[in-house]
């Protein structure tokens, strides 16, 4: 990648390590916990939120979640000289955008970053099965 690929055609990339995934039903029960609400509840809101959200952007309206954030559709095309030249088949696929709001944009701007390093086989030592980055 890049022009000078000849001269190094390999080079490092960050890339993010994630931490847990936390399912669906755990998000539930964490929400239902701290509102007070019952988990059948929030499980309820948050699948017709789902339905809410898919007639709205199939009418091509944004749609504000709050303080979570908007989402809308966007679209590209192929580009021509003129309008005459122009057919809805020129239309790429249409993708559903999420703009959050401003807690999740604040956090985006405050993530920090540290250089993980794989260690060699002779200094793992341990539990050889475990292949995870050490943070150096």
């Amino acid at each position: 990648m890049g022009e000078d690929k000849a001269e190094v055609p390999e080079k490092k990339y960050a890339q993010i390590v994630s931490g847990d995934f936390i399912a669906f039903p755990e998000l539930i029960e964490e929400v239902s916990d701290s509102s007070g609400v019952g988990s059948a509840g929030v499980k309820a809101v948050l699948d017709r939120l789902n339905v809410v959200l898919v007639r709205h952007l199939q009418h091509g309206r944004r749609v504000s979640v709050g303080e979570l954030g908007t989402f809308r559709f966007t679209i590209g095309s192929t580009g021509v000289i003129d309008e005459k030249s122009f057919d809805t088949s020129l239309i790429r696929e249409p993708k559903i955008r999420f703009f959050p709001g401003k807690a999740l944009r604040t956090i985006k701007s405050q993530a920090s970053f540290e250089k993980l390093v794989e260690k060699k086989e002779d200094e793992k030592g341990g539990d050889e099965d475990d292949d995870r980055p050490v943070i150096e």
